[in-house]
């Protein structure tokens, strides 16, 4: 990793382990539900609230279960949620994707689709559903355990062609503190992310969703740990053409420690261990090579007037990882570049920060930036992206708990091996109706 992503990372995780450690020490011993969200956040479009928390074991059980409904004739109880989001979008440069700021698909200088500009797009994608179904597995000793069913859509594919078609987001079943199915990868953490209206949120982030089996669990009141066997990927640059294919042969390693405050705060250390293998003929290497990252994100709430702001912030660095890096990603080059001698696997780092301010209960702003860098192979293609890094600004308004509106500005550029860049910038309206 580049000594600037040292600079950048080291302070950011030193610092953050003494604020979220060091504050508050007086509620160390307050009782607070695990998922609730401190007054002065609810409103926020930041995506804590936008995201169903995964829970386990004793977490799962409330006999109230908010905005539930009984399923008549069973011990069963479900809730449904979702929203309709509908986004106006304003492109001042060529930006491949239309409906996220993917930072991957900006035209870089001398382009053919440079020359293209801007468009104006109007969609509805990120629109989701879910259902939440919650019971108690009895076995025949007597002994129950809590029991989740979650699923939830969208219809954000990124095709005009499957513009309209549902996409499964989450899909999994806990019982105890066991979950399996397909959800957040668990080296990254959504409650840390920018509340951004861009559906990317920033891009330059680690993670998404994978399907695994997890363990997931508690220690003490303010710490929970997990560890998970996920779906493994990667994408490995192929320039001199040679017969054979990436082949995943063994799943992710992957967990997380976690630390939470009783008011939100946060901080979160995850490791991926995973294996990258390339299968060919006999002429072209076989070869598996171990790649890794090093995740730590936060969140920082602290008390401004009556009103709750957060400073979020992540980084992360490690080895073969950009596949999982979402600006990185786009060109499908991003764990390393096979050739005759071997697989060579590309280092990478990413950072973000943002923060978010209430100018009264119902006006709030985000602003943040986001980077991340990989140092390429000499063998990797000229169009392999390198760096790429984007700004954000947004002033949203929530007349009601279940609405809000508002409007974002975006700035972004992409990289390339050759020097070659690109800049774009984007302005974004939106209005949101929440149900449940």
């Amino acid at each position: 990793m580049k000594s600037p992503a040292l600079k950048l990372l080291l302070p950011i995780l030193v610092l953050s382990t003494f604020v979220v450690f060091g504050q508050n020490a007086k509620d160390a011993d307050a009782s607070v539900s695990t998922d609730t969200i401190a007054p002065g956040i609810q409103g926020s479009i930041n995506p804590l609230t936008d995201n169903t928390p995964i829970l386990s074991g004793d977490e799962l059980i409330d006999d109230s279960f908010p905005s539930s409904l009984p399923i008549f004739g069973s011990n069963v109880r479900m809730k449904i949620g979702g929203y309709v989001k509908a986004d106006f979008i304003h492109d001042f440069d060529y930006i491949g994707d239309r409906w996220e700021f993917e930072l991957g698909s900006i035209a870089v200088d001398g382009s053919p689709e440079r020359e293209l500009g801007g468009i104006t797009t109007f969609h509805l994608k990120q629109t989701r559903v879910n259902f939440d179904f919650r019971s108690k597995a009895k076995w025949k000793n007597g002994k129950e355990f809590p029991m989740q069913v979650f699923v939830e859509f969208d219809w954000f594919f990124d095709s005009d062609e499957f513009r309209l078609i549902p996409r499964m987001r989450h899909a999994y079943g806990v019982i105890g503190r066991l979950l399996i199915g397909r959800t957040w990868t668990n080296s990254g953490d959504v409650s840390t992310l920018p509340g951004t209206i861009d559906f990317a949120g920033g891009d330059a982030l680690y993670g998404g969703r994978v399907a695994q089996i997890r363990w997931q669990d508690t220690f003490g009141k303010k710490f929970s740990y997990t560890v998970a066997l996920e779906e493994t990927g990667g994408q490995i640059d192929n320039p001199d053409n040679l017969d054979g294919a990436f082949r995943p042969l063994y799943p992710n390693l992957a967990g997380n420690v976690k630390y939470k405050s009783v008011n939100g705060s946060s901080f979160q250390l995850g490791l991926d261990v995973f294996a990258l293998s390339w299968k060919g003929s006999t002429a072209t290497p076989n070869v598996t090579e171990t790649g890794y990252a090093i995740t730590g994100t936060g969140r920082f709430v602290f008390q401004v007037s009556h009103h709750q702001d957060s400073f979020v912030y992540g980084g992360g660095f490690g080895q073969g990882q950009g596949h999982r890096i979402i600006a990185l990603s786009w060109d499908r080059k991003a764990s390393g570049v096979i050739t005759e001698d071997g697989l060579d696997l590309s280092p990478a780092w990413f950072a973000y920060a943002g923060f978010n301010h209430y100018w009264s209960k119902s006006l709030n702003s985000t602003i943040s930036t986001h980077w991340t860098e990989t140092d390429l192979s000499e063998f990797s293609s000229d169009d392999t992206i390198r760096r790429a890094g984007s700004f954000h600004a947004n002033l949203i308004w929530f007349p009601y708990s279940r609405i809000s509106t508002g409007i974002e500005y975006m700035w972004g550029v992409r990289e390339n091996k050759n020097g070659i860049e690109g800049t774009a910038s984007r302005i974004q309206f939106m209005a949101k109706f929440k149900f449940n």
